[in-house]
């Protein structure tokens, strides 16, 4: 009986490769990739001057020429962001771990950013975005952003 299982998962498995390969090559040029992995450093409050420098990382999925949709991860300051853009325009919904003043609990803050992103050279960019917060206790802010896309 394991005879049978092992030669039938072998045989499966030589089927399977057989079946899946194609004549074309399976590379892909960096320009025709639909989902793109970033690297950015933030400068959040940079308009003030106590503004610090955190890095953050995420995914792009370009929809077509002009519009792309995405996430990224800030780990420093816990920030989780879905974003949305159309050409040189971009859309943040994001949620963010703050902790309050008063007594020193953790609470999520709902954010909202929308900003403009402008290409320095081929996969590197520059955003500059106005974030909104949804909470009192959280100042609204500027974020300068510098990332790069593989």
């Amino acid at each position: 009986m394991k005879n049978l299982i092992q030669s039938s998962i072998i045989i499966s498995l030589i089927f399977s490769t057989m079946f899946s390969q194609e004549s074309s090559k399976a590379s892909v040029k960096s320009g025709d990739r639909s989902v793109s992995p970033m690297i950015q450093i933030r400068y959040d409050n940079f308009a003030n001057e106590n503004f610090t420098p955190s890095s953050a990382i995420g995914m792009i999925l370009k929809i077509d020429q002009d519009r792309y949709t995405g996430f990224d991860v800030n780990t420093s300051t816990n920030e989780t962001r879905i974003l949305m853009g159309w050409k040189w325009s971009i859309l943040g919904i994001s949620v963010k771990e703050v902790t309050l003043p008063d007594d020193n609990t953790v609470e999520n803050v709902n954010m909202y950013s929308f900003g403009v992103k402008y290409g320095i050279l081929d996969n590197m960019n520059a955003v500059i975005e106005y974030v909104l917060s949804g909470d009192s206790n959280t100042d609204d802010f500027l974020r300068l952003t510098v990332g790069v896309q593989f």
